[in-house]
């Protein structure tokens, strides 16, 4: 049982945080494919020229910048109580000035609460010492923390936003001197088209931001008795935790083996009635052929 604790613990330890690093860049990807509509100009707007040749160039309007960073983390406590040691958590959290975006509390059959899971938000300055502070509140089993940088992305993003800023200036410059209905219908085609476009990535910048001005640290706190047994780190200790589990297996055959057993009677009596049926059936028919082929008496 410990083994398969153990388990599903790292395996959930290993996806959060791979969906929490993932997540913050792959939005990316989603923003290339938004925002690669042609930003040539149509045929009949003869001052819209030169839209492309600022969106390639804006690239370099940000080419030095501090890094963007975004950090995540997973903790694994133990308490006799994990509602107070969640209450606790959140205390600390908003004191640094953060916030808690998900709650879940499980309980057993009883009504007892065996566990709490928590998304937490704090500020990147503050969660190195946030995380530290964790063995003052509960037992600290499991604690990991990734980073991963996006300024690169963050630094696309900002030379799109500002190369399309200036495009749709130009563009609403040439609308109020349109000259023809047809210059006017492609001006305010042209425009609605790039501020589509510029409210999307405005929407994923504001995305990177949040995730990069507030960590966000996966907490889940169990029972004492939920906490996983360490996993071997030498040959000795490998033997150990096989035998143990080589045990576990057999104990458990053993546990099904003695709730099949009461059946077995009971499947025994259905066997035999069922073969008596059928043999009494068999019996019938023989009979019945029997008498079909005696020659009548003359």
């Amino acid at each position: 049982m410990h083994v398969y604790e153990r388990m599903v613990t790292n395996m959930k330890k290993n996806t959060l945080l791979a969906v929490l690093a993932l997540s913050a860049i792959g939005l990316a990807g989603c923003s290339f494919t938004g925002s690669e509509v042609p930003v040539s100009d149509t045929a009949g707007a003869p001052a819209v020229g030169g839209n492309t040749t600022d969106l390639g160039s804006a690239a370099g309007i940000s080419s030095v910048r501090d890094e963007s960073i975004i950090t995540t983390a997973y903790a694994f406590l133990t308490g006799d109580d994990p509602a107070a040691v969640a209450d606790e958590v959140e205390k600390r959290s908003k004191a640094a000035q953060g916030k808690i975006d998900g709650r879940s509390v499980y309980s057993d059959n009883d009504g007892k609460i065996t566990s709490v899971s928590l998304t937490v938000r704090i500020p990147a300055a503050e969660i190195d010492s946030f995380l530290t502070g964790l063995d003052q509140i509960a037992t600290v089993h499991s604690l990991s923390q990734n980073s991963t940088d996006v300024t690169l992305t963050v630094t696309d993003y900002e030379a799109r936003i500002s190369a399309l800023e200036s495009s749709i200036a130009r563009f609403t410059a040439l609308e109020k001197s349109a000259k023809t209905t047809q210059d006017l219908i492609e001006i305010e085609s042209a425009l609605a088209d790039r501020q589509a476009q510029l409210e999307q990535l405005q929407s994923e910048m504001r995305y990177y931001n949040d995730q990069i001005a507030l960590s966000t640290i996966q907490i889940d706190i169990g029972l004492p008795d939920s906490a996983t047994d360490p996993i071997p780190d030498n040959f000795w200790g490998g033997i150990v935790a096989g035998w143990y589990g080589l045990l576990a297996f057999f104990g458990g055959t053993l546990v099904a083996i003695g709730m099949v057993i009461p059946w077995l009677p009971v499947a025994a009596v259905i066997a035999w009635l069922a073969r008596w049926l059928v043999r009494r059936a068999a019996v019938r028919r023989s009979a019945t052929t029997v008498s079909a082929k005696k020659p009548a008496k003359r």
